[in-house]
């Protein structure tokens, strides 16, 4: 089941706010994860603040062609919050 995302916004360098239908919401950091030549182009910071919400296909979507699909996005955000309810974080 994919969960539609809502809303996402740029935070500070390359943390996203993210918000979906189920209430589920919160940071993510892609810092790490934009070492793959296909995400390149968002190391500039300017591109990455450039983000828009394809909300049809569920992804997040850059000019420069990049598009991320938020189901492993949610799937960490549910993760850390199943976490520190449990008092691992």
């Amino acid at each position: 089941m994919t969960v539609r995302i809502i809303a996402a916004w740029p935070l500070e360098r390359y943390q996203l706010w993210l918000a979906y239908a189920d209430g589920t919401e919160g940071a993510v950091d892609l810092e790490q994860q934009l070492a793959p030549w296909s995400l390149e182009p968002l190391r500039d910071v300017r591109e990455f603040r450039r983000l828009t919400l394809n909300r049809s296909q569920n992804l997040l979507v850059w000019p420069s062609g990049v598009d991320l699909d938020t189901s492993a996005l949610y799937r960490e955000l549910r993760l850390r919050k199943r976490r520190k309810r449990v008092g691992f974080l």
